[in-house]
């Protein structure tokens, strides 16, 4: 009621204005042929009335009767006053061309500086002029607060959460409803065995703007339902040369205990140059396994690397370079670049406390605990990223984009686990290690071509690349025990009967995949003047998308095994320190331990996905209303090719999908919109999930496979939103949407072994709704004190509903549940202040409500992802051409807490329901300066 109640508030508020005189008119850039100019600020002189100029240069106010002077300026524009009479019910048309030069009449003006789109208000005015449901953040917004990366600035997004501190979900839905745009091209899939893309590889310094598309068009891909997130790259025209340093500190890391095991002299470049990979002419799975002699020679081919070395961890550190350069040719040619480099070393300590249990039974309170476990985590990244986009305007009709983004990335990670396994050792005590590192190359590419044919017609264009190389060389993993009753006797190995990924176990693990994409676009417009007025130009738009991915994915996995007829020293090979337990003396065919491969035919796959899409599309403005509607037909095909023990596996499937989409905006005032979308989109499967084998799911420990009969899901989805516009740079909006999908695909529970399995499956159907709310406010007009004056607020909140049928075919787990991963409520919440010093301070916070972890079945309860409150806060200051920032990131360190939902009551009480892992990251104090030359 209460939401009811604002809004026909501000319904009635808007409608007000309809005995209003209006004045509106379209500003262009004389000296580029009459280009409309976007962003340009229109007020009226004397009162807070005003707006900024659409991407096509209109703008439109509403005043009461009267004589007025309307003011024109821009930031490094000259302004232009012009004094207008404003009658009740009647439109007064003002159009300028606006030129550069010395010696202007009035109506002319001067320009000084290019169009900045990466402002707040900006991206306020592209949110308004859009003509679909779009959340957006831009790069002055980012500027305010401690994110460092695109995955913790999106997250201030309404309807956002982020999962692991890297995948994106929107309203709800898990990453693998999203589609990502860099530079209006498409993204690579940045993970091994899901389709997502990981938004920390992306610094927050390299990013414009950040625009998120929540409903559809003809003209964006159809492979989505939560959003099309599209990151705009750096495009800033000015003249600028900045150098940064950075520390950070983090409670519970620096300066503690680090462990880690041998590496590489290049790790801290983010890669391994020799030190961890297999040996170039290694021996194959047969020769190992079958041939004694190699066996032995194999396993001192590889370094002997399973003790853990203590250090300490330093600060955290970085430091980055940026310039930006404007080269003006005589001829009138223009050529922009940005480029950036930086360098960032961070570490990361914290506790985890791990414990699973058995199953609640009849008459118990609390489920017997199968084990309980301390894991120690240590982690150490080091990531170089360099930035190089080049803008090269070849006249007013013109323009041609190159833009590079390159991450090399490195990331060592150790876990030392403490603790009892009930279930299978009683009270005995387990130490178990993980000594793992991961090296990604990661390239990003577009060269984009913009040209206008005539003032009616105009065709762009994207050509992209993306390379993805990720090395997980030589990832160990090993379990030791000690007797109860012997306390101060050695750890023992765990020795296993047969090779394995989590005793005595090394992996290594390749994938590479590479991407070509192309779009083209042409724009016709149609314009329709009426009593010499224009009334609104029909647009129409048709074009293609070709996109082809091709991946390689090869592992290899060993492990250390004691034959039976070792006998006489076995327990004394097990007892070895673990410097010594698989040296080059005691892994020997003879008496000593045996190096065997377990790799598998399964283990390794190519694939292939090519899509090709072609669409039509139209807006037509009719009246206050305004039509955007086409259509888009999708044709993919997928293949996989592996082979299991015993026959080559070959997959193909096309799909051809027809995506209708409707968008109506409403018009009550130059304030306010309705909007209301329908559209028709899918959700395909990615290469693993296709796959009918089963493969090990390192997060989960769990088996996973999937499923060649697995079918693209289709989703009809709806949206409604009003949207309020106060001032400049401030917005109020309400939204709802409703989702119904047919064919969902969902992680379903399979029961084989004491382990949790799982498959991807096709559910019956599914539905999501919820509402939005969205507040950006400026306290500048509140109040006469200029404390409250320099503040600024920026709310949003979502509420969600969501269910999912798996069909009556499941037996293993609830039919009817919640979508994996959705929170039922999210609040993000911003104040800032800053005066006219260079002196400012943010605080943001962050809550989302309790969500499924890993869906559970008759036997593994599901397990929830608590609510947690993050508090974040930034102190500024800049002083001549130096800016200081102090950030406080996890102000609470609020702990990160899994329960299970013991008595399957579909919800979780701590009194009642137990812990599964409990953890905190730790507050991180960063100090950053930088410094423009």
């Amino acid at each position: 009621m209460k939401h009811f109640l604002v809004f026909m508030t501000l319904l009635t508020v808007t409608i007000s204005f309809a005995q209003k005189g209006t004045v509106s008119g379209t500003i262009t850039d004389k000296d580029m042929n009459n280009e409309p100019l976007p962003f340009a600020n229109v007020m009226i002189k004397g009162t807070s009335i005003g707006t900024t100029t659409s991407e096509k240069g209109t703008y439109s106010l509403q005043v009461d009767p009267g004589n007025y002077t309307l003011v024109l300026s821009f930031l490094g524009y000259q302004t232009v006053e012009i004094p207008i009479t404003i009658k009740s019910g009647q439109t007064v048309t003002i159009n300028r061309a606006l030129t550069s030069g010395e010696g202007v009449m009035l109506q002319d003006v001067v320009v000084a500086t290019s169009v900045r789109r990466n402002t707040e208000v900006a991206l306020m005015t592209e949110m308004k002029e859009a003509k679909q449901v779009v959340s957006a953040i831009s790069a002055e917004q980012m500027s305010k607060g401690t994110d460092g990366n695109a995955a913790e600035a999106v997250q201030r997004v309404p309807g956002v959460t982020i999962v692991d501190g890297k995948f994106v979900m929107i309203r709800g839905l898990s990453e693998r409803y999203n589609n990502v745009l860099i530079n209006n091209s498409i993204a690579p899939s940045t993970e091994v065995d899901k389709r997502t893309f990981s938004f920390d590889l992306i610094p927050t310094d390299a990013i414009d703007k950040i625009v998120i598309y929540k409903t559809a068009s003809a003209d964006k891909p159809g492979d989505f339902s939560g959003g099309v997130i599209s990151i705009t790259t750096s495009e800033n025209s000015a003249e600028f040369t900045k150098l940064g340093f950075s520390l950070g500190y983090r409670a519970n890391t620096t300066f503690e205990d680090y462990f880690q095991s041998e590496g590489s002299e290049t790790d801290f470049l983010g890669f391994d140059l020799t030190y961890r990979a297999l040996p170039r002419g290694f021996p194959s799975k047969t020769q190992i396994n079958d041939l004694p002699g190699v066996n032995a020679a194999a396993s001192q081919r590889l370094k002997n690397n399973f003790n853990p070395n203590r250090s300490s961890a330093m600060f955290d550190n970085g430091i980055g370079f940026s310039l930006g350069r404007n080269i003006k040719f005589e001829n009138g040619m223009k050529l922009t670049t940005v480029s950036a480099l930086s360098y960032s070393e961070g570490y990361q300590y914290y506790q985890r406390r791990f414990t699973r249990y058995t199953s609640l039974n009849e008459g118990e309170t609390r489920p017997p605990v199968w084990f309980d476990y301390r894991d120690d985590t240590y982690k150490k990244e080091n990531r170089i990223t360099v930035l190089s986009n080049w803008i090269w305007k070849i006249n007013s009709n013109n323009t041609l984009k190159f833009k590079n983004l390159f991450n090399q990335i490195g990331e060592n990670e150790t876990i030392l686990r403490n603790g009892s396994n009930f279930l299978q050792r009683g009270e005995d005590l387990f130490k178990n290690y993980l000594l793992g590192y991961k090296a990604r190359s990661i390239y990003i590419g577009q060269f984009e071509g913009e040209h206008k044919l005539n003032s009616t017609n105009k065709i762009d264009w994207t050509i992209g690349g993306n390379y993805i190389f990720e090395s997980e060389p030589d990832l160990r993993r090993f379990r030791t025990i000690q007797p109860a009753d012997s306390p101060n006797a050695p750890f023992e190995m765990i020795d296993p009967a047969s090779s394995n990924l989590f005793d005595t176990g090394r992996y290594f693990g390749f994938l590479s995949e590479y991407s070509l994409n192309n779009s083209f676009n042409y724009t016709h417009t149609i314009e329709r003047i009426k009593n010499d007025e224009e009334i609104g130009s029909i647009v129409l738009k048709t074009g293609y998308l070709t996109d082809y991915r091709q991946r390689n994915f090869d592992a290899r996995y060993f492990s250390y095994l004691l034959p039976g007829y070792v006998v006489e020293n076995r327990n004394e090979l097990k007892q070895l320190p673990l410097t010594e337990i698989f040296n080059s003396v005691n892994v020997n065919p003879n008496n000593g331990w045996v190096f065997n491969e377990g790799t598998r035919a399964i283990d390794s796959y190519d694939s292939s996905n090519f899509l090709l899409a072609g669409y039509a599309f139209a807006e037509v403005p009719v009246y206050k209303f305004n039509f955007t509607g086409g259509l888009r037909v999708e044709h993919n095909i997928l293949k996989l090719n592996s082979s299991n023990e015993t026959e080559p596996i070959a997959i193909e499937n096309p799909v051809t999908s027809v995506l209708p989409s409707l968008n109506v905006t409403y018009n009550l005032s130059e304030r306010s919109i309705l909007r209301l979308a329908y559209a028709k989109t899918v959700n395909r499967p990615e290469f693993r999930e296709i796959a009918p084998f089963v493969f090990y799911d390192f997060e989960n420990e769990a088996g996973r496979r999937g499923s060649e009969n697995l079918k693209t899901a289709a989703i009809d989805n709806l949206d409604f939103r009003y949207e309020f516009y106060p001032t400049k740079g401030e917005t109020m909006s309400l939204g709802a949407f409703y989702k119904k999908f047919k064919n969902p695909i969902e992680n379903v529970t399979e029961i084989t072994t004491e382990q949790p399995q799982f498959k991807y499956a096709n559910a019956d159907n599914a539905f999501s709704y919820g509402l939005e709310l969205e507040l950006r406010k400026s306290f500048k007009e509140v109040s006469s004190i200029p404390f409250i004056q320099r503040l600024s607020t920026n709310i949003n909140a979502s509420y969600i509903v969501s269910e999912v049928d798996l069909g009556s075919d499941v037996t293993s787990q609830a039919q009817k549940r919640e979508l994996q991963g959705q929170s039922p409520y999210i609040i993000n919440a911003a104040l800032g202040y800053e005066d006219e010093k260079g002196f400012g301070v943010n605080v943001i916070y962050n809550r989302f409500g309790n969500r499924i972890f890993s869906v559970g079945d008759n036997i593994f309860p599901t397990i929830y992802e608590l609510s947690r409150d993050n508090i974040d806060l930034t102190f500024s200051k800049k002083i001549q051409k130096t800016t200081f920032k102090i950030g406080i990131q996890d102000l609470l360190n609020a702990k990160y807490q899994f329960f299970e939902d013991s008595n399957r009551d579909e919800k979780i009480e701590k009194r009642i329901d137990n812990p599964t892992s409990v953890f905190r990251r730790g507050t991180l104090f960063t100090f950053n300066v930088t410094y423009s030359f």
